[in-house]
C-alpha cells in the first residue's frame, strides 16, 4: 500500500511549502491538500517535483464554496479551473463535495448524478479523476448531504465512468455506519481514494477503535492500488506522530 498525507492539519508550525519535505523525510509516499488554489500552485509543483514527491490528491477549487450540486455551468467552470492548477502541481485526482442537504426527497442525488455524468466527459479528456467524499453529519459536518457510502456508491454506479469514484473516508464512515471492510471490499472498484484518522477524536490512527491494519489489508487484498491517505490532527510531536502512524500501519499490515 502507498500512503499519502494531508499536510494542512499537521506541521502547523512550519511554512506550508516546507511541510512537503518534512512529510517525505518522515516516510510517506505522497502528499495531498485541501485547497491548493489559495497557495502558489506553481511553487507547490516545483517543490514537490524537486523532492520527487507525488501529489496524491487535492480538493477541487474552493470545494467548500462551489459544491457539485451547483448549476452545471458553475460546476463545469470550477472543474476546468481545477484541472488547470492540477497541471501546475502534478495532481490528477480531485476531491469533490456534495453540498448541504437541500430537499426532503432524494432529488439531490439525481442532480449530483447528472452533473457528474457531464463532468465525466471533461475528466476523460484531461485524464483526471473526481472522487466524491462522503462525510459524517453527526459531529463534524452537520447538514452535509452525502453522509453515506451506500448512497455514494449508488451515485458512482449510476454515473458509470472510471473517472468518477468515491473517496472512502474511514473516519467519517466508521462514525456513520461502520461495516468498513464489507463495504470496502464489495465496492472496491468504485473507490478512488481513502482518508483515515482515529475514531473518535480524529487523531492518530492507532489511538482509536478502528483496526486500520486489518482494513488496509482487506482493501489491498481486494485489489486497491491507489493511495491510502492520512488526514488527522496529531496529539504530540508531529514528526514522531507521523512516524508512529506509519509504523503502526506497516508493521501490522495484514494482521
Amino acid at each position: 500500500m502507498r500512503y499519502s498525507l494531508c499536510i494542512e492539519p499537521i506541521f502547523e508550525d512550519v511554512p506550508f511549502y516546507d511541510r512537503i519535505a518534512i512529510a517525505k523525510d518522515c516516510g510517506v509516499d505522497a502528499v495531498e491538500f485541501w485547497d491548493p488554489s489559495v497557495y502558489d500552485t506553481k511553487k507547490i509543483g516545483d517543490t514537490a517535483a524537486n523532492l520527487n514527491m507525488p501529489i496524491a490528491a487535492c480538493c477541487l477549487n474552493q470545494a467548500w464554496t462551489i459544491r457539485m450540486n451547483f448549476p452545471y455551468e458553475a460546476v463545469k467552470r470550477n472543474v476546468e479551473k481545477s484541472i488547470e492548477f492540477g497541471k501546475d502541481i502534478g495532481c490528477s485526482t480531485f476531491i469533490g463535495l456534495s453540498g448541504e442537504l437541500e430537499c426532503k426527497t432524494d432529488s439531490q442525488k439525481s442532480l449530483l448524478i447528472e452533473n457528474l455524468k457531464r463532468v465525466a466527459e471533461l475528466c476523460e479528456r484531461a485524464n483526471v479523476t473526481i472522487v466524491m467524499e462522503a462525510l459524517n453529519s453527526l459531529y463534524n459536518h452537520k447538514g452535509y448531504y452525502l453522509d453515506s457510502s451506500y448512497v455514494g456508491f449508488e451515485i458512482v454506479k449510476a454515473v458509470n465512468s472510471p473517472y468518477i469514484k468515491l473517496l472512502y473516508d474511514c473516519y467519517h464512515m466508521q462514525l456513520m455506519e461502520g461495516n468498513l471492510v464489507n463495504n470496502i471490499t464489495t465496492n472496491i472498484d468504485f473507490i478512488g481514494h481513502f482518508h483515515s484518522a482515529g475514531v473518535p477524536g480524529r487523531h492518530e490512527l492507532q489511538a482509536g477503535e478502528t483496526n486500520y491494519p486489518f482494513v488496509i489489508a482487506a482493501a489491498k487484498k481486494a485489489g486497491y492500488d491507489r493511495y491510502f491517505g492520512f488526514e488527522y490532527w496529531p496529539t504530540y510531536d508531529n514528526r514522531q506522530s507521523l512516524r508512529d502512524v506509519l509504523r503502526y500501519v506497516k508493521n501490522h499490515e495484514g494482521v
